[in-house]
């Protein structure tokens, strides 16, 4: 007897191998030789072909108890057709490369209980719930929009609630691994144990643990980054995108494809329902609202009617500044803010410390060979960097012709604003918020330690701050450069 076995490989297409007495249906994970190694495979659908002149591998075992279910295998075929991408690699990103998630497993997931805080939904919310809860069993659509504060998470909270009850699984999809941990507690008061975290930081013996419970249906609950989306859910019940309208879902490298769009295809081969959870909803996903293609509900209210917070707009063509980027009238806002020992931040969604290096002499700018972006400046690497492609670049004082050039810096970075921070308040602690100085667990648990403990009187952002994190002494936001959001190569900014 023969089967079709795929390896999680650049391939796209399967390998047929002959089965001994042992009898295989598909999904099945599997030991075979290839060439002179032992490979893992999974038994795929297709048809058996091999010339008869052609000697046939046995497949060497089977490995465990545990199977991929149809809807799962039938998603990862769509899911390779769609974004272009051998169906081999699709399924190393579900099963990994080797045979560590299915080494036998001492324990399972620790499954810490406590008693759940009570939290009670305010009318709206409670009609929120409703509008989720009216489709339960088959593939639905719908959106939830609330304002900043409003209470959105609690509602969904609720509604995977109800589908734990049923002896269902959750996966709620966050936009950046680190807000994964800031999730996790909030997770814990509400239910009454921890949720499994999932995403490519964790260590080898956690994604063991919780890639058998999960297909064994022993965990429940789920949140994590975009790579949760190729766990092999035993009976997923439903899918939460939380902030479903983040850059952050879509990947850019290896295997590229949107988690968003992969969350609504997966719902639609499981037959469940999925709710994108956002304040302000996508280009795409509004579009499909006004389409009638995804249902839709509004809270407009704020949680227990807490006020929206006061704005003020500062015009810089009227209060001209010179060589600083923080007007005085900015300065004395923050200057009060922080006699009240409150925090206040300085955001700016640009990395680095200048988004261009252009010669005074000639006008030559620094631009990124490979895909003609202009090159940011990092201070704290001394390098240009391209922020399209990554590519780095030492600065030479050299153009092309060979004359010297005099290179200025235009435009701030989060670092440039750290530095001027620093000289108008010598006395406050000021912290950077960025991707570039968050990559250490340590350094970024530590972070959020200080500025939860009242320690960080400043912190200078990008984006990242603005995704979820709660910080109960930050009162007072700058804006820096506002008119730069409204500008740049993609039609969503």
């Amino acid at each position: 007897m023969k089967a079709q076995v795929l390896l999680p490989k650049i391939f796209n297409f399967s390998f047929t191998y002959r089965t001994k007495k042992e009898k295989l249906t598909t999904g099945d994970i599997v030991e075979v030789p290839f060439g002179r190694e032992k490979e893992i495979g999974v038994v795929w659908p297709g048809e058996n072909f091999a010339p008869k002149d052609i000697k046939i591998k046995n497949i060497h075992k089977k490995i465990g108890k545990i199977s991929l279910n149809k809807n799962f295998i039938n998603f990862m075929k769509w899911f390779a057709m769609y974004n272009v991408a051998p169906v081999g690699l699709v399924l190393k990103m579900a099963i990994g490369g080797n045979k560590n998630l299915f080494i036998k497993n001492d324990k399972n997931f620790d499954l810490r209980i406590t008693s759940a805080k009570r939290f009670n939904l305010n009318k709206e919310q409670r009609d929120a719930l409703k509008f989720l809860n009216l489709i339960n069993n088959k593939f639905d659509v719908s959106v939830l929009q609330g304002i900043t504060g409003s209470g959105k998470t609690l509602v969904y909270f609720e509604r995977i609630k109800r589908i734990i009850s049923e002896n269902k699984q959750a996966l709620v999809l966050l936009p950046e691994i680190f807000l994964t941990n800031e999730f996790k507690s909030r997770f814990y008061d509400f239910f009454g144990f921890e949720p499994a975290i999932w995403h490519s930081k964790i260590t080898p013996k956690n994604k063991r643990i919780i890639w058998n419970d999960v297909i064994n249906n022993n965990i429940k609950l789920v949140v994590g980054a975009r790579s949760s989306l190729l766990l092999p859910f035993k009976k997923l019940g439903v899918i939460i995108v939380d902030e479903e309208h983040d850059t952050s879902y879509k990947q850019d490298e290896g295997v590229i494809y949107h988690a968003r769009d992969m969350a609504i295809a997966r719902a639609s081969f499981e037959k469940i329902p999925i709710h994108l959870v956002s304040s302000i909803p996508s280009l795409e996903t509004f579009n499909n609202i006004q389409n009638k293609k995804f249902r839709h509900y509004k809270i407009n209210k704020r949680y227990a009617n807490y006020p929206l917070p006061k704005t003020k707009i500062v015009n810089l063509n009227l209060k001209k500044i010179k060589n600083s980027f923080v007007s005085d009238e900015s300065i004395k806002i923050v200057k009060k803010f922080l006699e009240k020992k409150e925090q206040v931040l300085f955001f700016l969604n640009r990395r680095g410390y200048a988004p261009y290096l252009i010669c005074k002499n000639c006008g030559y700018k620094q631009i990124c060979n490979n895909c003609s972006m202009y090159l940011t400046f990092h201070k704290s690497k001394n390098k240009a960097i391209c922020h399209h492609c990554s590519s780095e670049k030492k600065i030479s004082n050299k153009c092309t012709d060979e004359k010297n050039c005099d290179f200025i810096m235009y435009g701030p970075g989060v670092e440039k604003i750290y530095e001027e921070a620093s000289k108008l308040f010598p006395a406050s602690k000021i912290e950077i918020f960025s991707s570039d100085y968050m990559k250490k667990k340590d350094h970024t648990n530590s972070l959020f330690s200080r500025i939860r403990n009242n320690q960080v009187d400043i912190l200078v952002g990008t984006q990242m701050i603005s995704k979820g994190f709660n910080f109960p002494k930050l009162n007072c936001i700058v804006v820096i450069d506002a008119d730069f959001s409204g500008r740049g190569y993609d039609l969503r900014t």
